[in-house]
């Protein structure tokens, strides 16, 4: 079957069908099936590349941004369909498929409207509006270098005013947004035509409930402020833009509702529920002693084997989670810094320098044991080092 409607497609592209039956499967229904057969696309896409002509460059018009838009797997913002821009035929023979041409005629979809196209550069609502402060706006179709698509490029950061100004966190107003960052708790929310506001008429969308300036405590539902209370804690502590690890969003520890009324939200009972995300698949916290444990956060960087309590305020220290003398630690940890005298930079340098002071935050705390020597290498697969100068090949 997958032959012979090779075969139909093929010969379709040069003009010499001799099947009085069009191919009927859609073009998107499977992967190596429809639009990539022969034509355009490829194994695993049916846009381009490759064009009907063959071009695989995205300076070439029929390439151009095609895959940039298509990805599957973006993180800010809904995943665009063909359908977006293009009116898909639903089979080989459809009207205006093959018009002889060679050129894939624009129809956008609504949520791309208003928007035209001159041959170089689009303008449509998905890349906004200058009015919106946009710096962007009207993007050239072949340029493929991610300078088009960053915050900024669309709207302003904020937008202009009537949009309120000097407002940094865009999670008071807009809770598809992480708290403090120009993330997205769901993509699929942004540049779907629809501006996502909680408690519209009041100053702010989560903190109309709980939180001030940022949507978490303090306050807390009851309008505690003091850490020493259940429903405040460490929130501000996590939360807080920090210089020793990586940053810390609702998400981490919560399953943030993207709606007000977001099923388990409201729920009745004014408590939280805590569901920790992959770095603490494990990680338990018990309301009774406002404590988390079996955490990897917390821990000795050998497990989920932290405990520390939610509600007992002063900053933590480098012992707090693993001893700086090796104590506790893996492998050789305690040999080479007790009895070589060797700093943690000399094995870690992309994040901890020599005076002990974390320099990569993002490597610190996310899961990975960050190894980087200023000579040799660590396979962490057989956790041995090599070519270090110390040594030749050794196992940790």
């Amino acid at each position: 079957m997958r032959g012979a409607m090779a075969t139909i497609f093929l010969t379709a592209c040069v003009g010499t069908i001799e099947s009085p039956e069009p191919a009927e499967a859609p073009p998107n229904a499977e992967e190596n099936v429809g639009c990539a057969i022969g034509c355009h696309g490829s194994d695993t896409s049916n846009s381009p590349p490759s064009s009907v002509s063959g071009a695989t460059e995205t300076t070439a018009v029929a390439v151009g941004a095609h895959r940039a838009h298509l990805n599957p797997g973006a993180s800010w913002h809904r995943v665009v369909a063909c359908a977006d821009c293009h009116v898909v035929p639903a089979a080989v023979g459809s009207p205006g498929h093959m018009d002889g041409d060679n050129k894939a005629e624009l129809t956008f979809s609504s949520v791309a409207m208003p928007a035209t196209w001159n041959g170089t550069t689009c303008t449509t609502r998905c890349h906004g509006t200058a009015a919106w402060g946009g710096t962007k706006v009207a993007p050239t179709w072949t340029l493929v270098d991610g300078s088009q698509a960053t915050c900024g490029s669309c709207h302003g950061t904020p937008p202009p005013a009537p949009h309120p100004q000097g407002v940094t966190n865009c999670a008071q107003c807009h809770p598809t947004m992480e708290e403090s960052s120009l993330a997205f708790r769901d993509p699929s929310s942004h540049i779907n035509g629809v501006i996502d506001v909680v408690g519209a008429g009041v100053t702010g969308g989560c903190t109309s409930c709980h939180g001030s300036t940022t949507s978490a405590p303090p306050k807390d539902l009851t309008g505690n402020t003091a850490a020493t209370a259940r429903g405040v804690g460490a929130h501000a502590a996590h939360l807080r833009t920090a210089t020793w690890h990586r940053d810390v969003t609702c998400s981490s520890c919560h399953a943030v509702p993207t709606t007000l009324d977001a099923p388990g939200h409201r729920d009745g009972d004014n408590v939280a529920e805590v569901t920790f995300d992959g770095l603490n698949p494990a990680g338990l916290y018990t309301a009774a002693t406002a404590s988390c444990s079996q955490q990897y956060c917390h821990g000795n960087g050998r497990g989920a084997n932290g405990t520390v309590s939610w509600v007992t305020p002063g900053a933590l220290g480098c012992t707090s989670c693993h001893q700086t003398n090796g104590t506790g630690m893996s492998g050789d940890h305690r040999r080479h810094i007790i009895e070589e005298g060797m700093r943690c930079s000399e094995c870690h340098r992309d994040v901890v320098d020599a005076n002990q002071t974390i320099i990569g935050k993002a490597l610190h705390v996310n899961g990975v044991h960050e190894v980087k020597m200023a000579q040799g290498t660590f396979n962490p697969a057989t956790r041995s080092c090599t070519n270090t100068g110390c040594h030749g090949t050794e196992t940790w």
